[in-house]
C-alpha cells in the first residue's frame, strides 16, 4: 500500500461499481476524507462510472489492488463474493468496508476476521442503521441497566417485495446467488440491530417458509430465541407481507423500551418487579410505570455516518461502529435460523460451522441454474 500524506484524503477503490447501490456510496463520501482512485467490476457497463470519476477501470480486482495500492477498499458486490474479495484486499494491505451481510456463511466471516487480525487492517461492515438516533439512544438505555434484567424481546419487520423485484436479477432468491432469502438480503440490518442491542442468543428454533414468491429461498421467517441469562424472545421477518410497521420491544424487570422507525419510547417501573412481586400486598398488580424522555444524538443513520466513522477509525483510532466481529453475529444468527428450520430442531450458538456449510452445499446443489 502506498503512503498517504498526513491530512490528505484516504485513497479508496471499489469492487462492484456496476451495482446500483454504488451510487449510495459515491455520493456519501466526504472528498476531504476519501478520494476514489479506481473502480472494478466484471460487468463492462461499469466502465462508464470509472470514466465519470476519471479513474482507472479494472475487470480484475487483484490487478487493481496491485496497481493502485489503495488505503481502503469498498466492496459492493453480491454477497457470495464478499469474503474472497475482502481477504484479497486485506492481504494487499488495505482497510475494508464491505456491504451487508458480511458474508454468506459464518465460516467465511471467521476467515475474514482472521485475515484482518493478521494483517492489522480494519474490517468494517456497512450497517449504517446503527447510527439511527433512536438506535443509538436505545443502546445507551440498554447498556445503562435502566431496564433491569432482560426478560423478553420481540421484533417484527416486513420488507415488501414484488415479483418484478425478484425478476431484476437471476441471482435473487437463489441459494447459489444469495445463500438465503430475506435473512441474507433484506433482514441483515434488523438482525444486526437485535444483536447490537441485546447480543446473540444462546439457542433458537426457527421456521423458514416460501409463502408467496417464486424463489428457492425463504421469504418469511418465525423464530423463538433464548439468551444466556434466560431471557426469551421472538422474531418475525418477511418479504411476503405488508402493512406491518417495524417494531422492536425490549422488556426488562425494571422497564420497557419500544423502537419504531424513527421513534423510541421508554417506560421505567416505579420498582423492579423482582422486588415488587415479593413485597407488594396486592394480588393482581404490577408496579406503576412512567414514561421518560430520551435524548436523541445527532446522526442520520446513513452511509455518510459509516464513512465518517471509518475515516476516524483509520486516522485517529476511533472505535469502528460495526466491525467484522460485530457483523458476524447477525450472519451467525441468520445461518442458525436456516439450519434450525431445515433440520427441524433447535440450534445452539456458537453455530456448528461444518454442519451449516454442509447444508448450504446441499441446498445450492439442488437449486436452479442461474443464467448470466
Amino acid at each position: 500500500m502506498t503512503s498517504t500524506p498526513s491530512g490528505a484524503p484516504l485513497r479508496i477503490a471499489y469492487v462492484g461499481a456496476g451495482a446500483g447501490i454504488f451510487t449510495l456510496h459515491e455520493r456519501s463520501i466526504d472528498p476531504a476524507q476519501f478520494q476514489i482512485v479506481g473502480l472494478a467490476d466484471v460487468a463492462p457497463h461499469a466502465q462508464a462510472r470509472a470514466e465519470a470519476h476519471g479513474v482507472p477501470f479494472y475487470t480484475d480486482h487483484r490487478a487493481m489492488f496491485a496497481d493502485l495500492q489503495p488505503d481502503v477498499v469498498g466492496i459492493v458486490t453480491p454477497h457470495p463474493f464478499h469474503a474472497p474479495i475482502a481477504i484479497d484486499a486485506l492481504e494487499a494491505g488495505a482497510h475494508v468496508l464491505v456491504e451487508k451481510p458480511i458474508a454468506v456463511h459464518v465460516a467465511e466471516a471467521d476467515a475474514m476476521l482472521a485475515t484482518a487480525e493478521r494483517t492489522g487492517r480494519i474490517l468494517a461492515v456497512n450497517f449504517q442503521q446503527r447510527f439511527r438516533p433512536e438506535i443509538r439512544a436505545a443502546y445507551e438505555v440498554v447498556q445503562s441497566g435502566r431496564l433491569g434484567k432482560l426478560q423478553y424481546v420481540n421484533m417484527i419487520v416486513v420488507w415488501p417485495r414484488t415479483r418484478k423485484y425478484f425478476a431484476t436479477a437471476t441471482w435473487r432468491g437463489t441459494w447459489q446467488g444469495e445463500g438465503g432469502g430475506v435473512l441474507l438480503n433484506q433482514a441483515p440490518h434488523n438482525l444486526d440491530l437485535l444483536c447490537h442491542l441485546v447480543g446473540l442468543p444462546a439457542r433458537l428454533v426457527a421456521w423458514t417458509r416460501t409463502t408467496m414468491h417464486d424463489i428457492e429461498t425463504e421469504d418469511t421467517v418465525q423464530t423463538m430465541m433464548e439468551w444466556p441469562d434466560g431471557a426469551v424472545g421472538s422474531l418475525h421477518v418477511s418479504t411476503a407481507e405488508s402493512g406491518q410497521p417495524e417494531r422492536l420491544e425490549i422488556l426488562g424487570t425494571n422497564g420497557r423500551l419500544e423502537l419504531t422507525r424513527g421513534g423510541i419510547s421508554v417506560e421505567i417501573f416505579e420498582q423492579d418487579v423482582r422486588t415488587f412481586f415479593v413485597e407488594t400486598e396486592e394480588i393482581y398488580s404490577g408496579p406503576s410505570q412512567e414514561a421518560v424522555e430520551v435524548d436523541l444524538p445527532t446522526s442520520n443513520g446513513d452511509h455518510a455516518d459509516i464513512y465518517a466513522n471509518l475515516y476516524a477509525a483509520i486516522t485517529a483510532g476511533a472505535p469502528v461502529m460495526a466491525d467484522g466481529a460485530e457483523a458476524r453475529m447477525s450472519l451467525e444468527l441468520a445461518n442458525g435460523m436456516i439450519l434450525s428450520s431445515h433440520k427441524d430442531r433447535p440450534v445452539t450458538f456458537p453455530l456448528d460451522r461444518d454442519e451449516y456449510l454442509a447444508l448450504l452445499t446441499e441446498l445450492r446443489a439442488g437449486g436452479r441454474a442461474m443464467s448470466s
